[in-house]
């Protein structure tokens, strides 16, 4: 439903259609798009134009509720999700098989995952948080994929890049396709072979993806790296925090929150607030700054 209302009455989590007035600042000149950050809302609220189109059926109307039929919105996103299982396990099969791939073929995944993002961040990754015992490495993928595109739109990244950074999310755990799943699935201690099996993903995933056709620098360094940490001890190769790229810092975050906040088969699902809460808390392995804003971009987002 489209509402006109008056500059002063912009709030974050509302989806503006139009902007009627005078109105030159770059970063929000498009028509249509998700309000996410404060300082964006504040600029709008401050420019004198004549009033605002919000459409309430893709977020919050001026009482800060969402205005959307959520279960149409439930329904939409399942459909998504269902779809991007499809494709991933396509493009999985063709890399276990020794078929090459190419960024094109996840293109449809991440155009359904950002259009997703953009509408309704909260119910989509809602739908992908109960993850079965076949489905742990696809809809982790896609869920960290979502975040990382959520979270780059909230740190003002370019749409390239952005797009990039759901590329890489989408792929970042591939090497782990030569892990058993009775080693990625089992449920209490691991041995020291499995556990070197697991930490030697990172590196088999980079090599596979080293070979295929037009893979950016992005999506390698993230396979490569995303277990890296701030102090140093990550691995595969222990890089310490100033070689750690920023694509690389958004991925470890988005990849641990979604890791915590999800069913697995061998642990229950924290609450957003408990998992941001041990992540501030485990000094060394996240930048902190870069954590700090993951939070407030989460809350934006209305995302539990």
């Amino acid at each position: 439903m489209l509402k006109r209302i008056d500059a002063s009455q912009v709030r974050i989590g509302m989806f503006v259609e139009a902007i009627e007035g005078l109105w030159q600042d770059p970063l929000l000149s498009r028509r249509r798009f998700s309000l996410r950050r404060e300082t964006d809302a504040a600029k709008i609220r401050k420019c004198g134009t004549a009033s605002v189109v919000i459409n309430t059926s893709k977020g919050v109307d001026t009482d800060g509720l969402p205005g959307r039929d959520t279960e149409i919105d439930i329904k939409a996103a399942l459909e998504t999700v269902h779809k991007s299982v499809q494709i991933l396990e396509e493009v999985f099969g063709k890399l276990r098989n020794g078929e090459g791939i190419s960024a094109d073929h996840v293109a449809p995944v991440i155009s359904s995952v950002s259009r997703s993002m953009e509408e309704n961040p909260s119910v989509f990754l809602s739908v992908t948080r109960l993850k079965s015992k076949d489905e742990v490495t696809f809809l982790h993928s896609i869920s960290v994929s979502a975040l990382m595109i959520l979270f780059g739109r909230h740190l003002a990244l370019d749409e390239e890049t952005v797009q990039m950074l759901g590329t890489a999310g989408l792929l970042h755990d591939v090497g782990k396709l030569e892990i058993p799943l009775e080693v990625l699935n089992k449920e209490g201690r691991l041995e020291e072979d499995e556990i070197t099996l697991i930490r030697g993903h990172p590196e088999k995933g980079h090599a596979f993806l080293s070979r295929q056709e037009g893979m950016s620098e992005i999506v390698l360094d993230v396979c490569l790296n995303h277990h890296e940490r701030m102090d140093g001890k990550g691995y595969p190769r222990r890089l310490p925090g100033s070689k750690v790229s920023l694509h690389t810092r958004i991925a470890t975050i988005c990849d641990v929150y979604d890791a915590l906040t999800s069913v697995r088969p061998y642990k229950a699902r924290w609450s957003a607030n408990d998992a941001l809460k041990w992540m501030l808390g485990n000094e060394g392995h996240f930048d902190r700054r870069l954590l700090k804003k993951f939070a407030l971009c989460l809350s934006v987002a209305a995302v539990s």
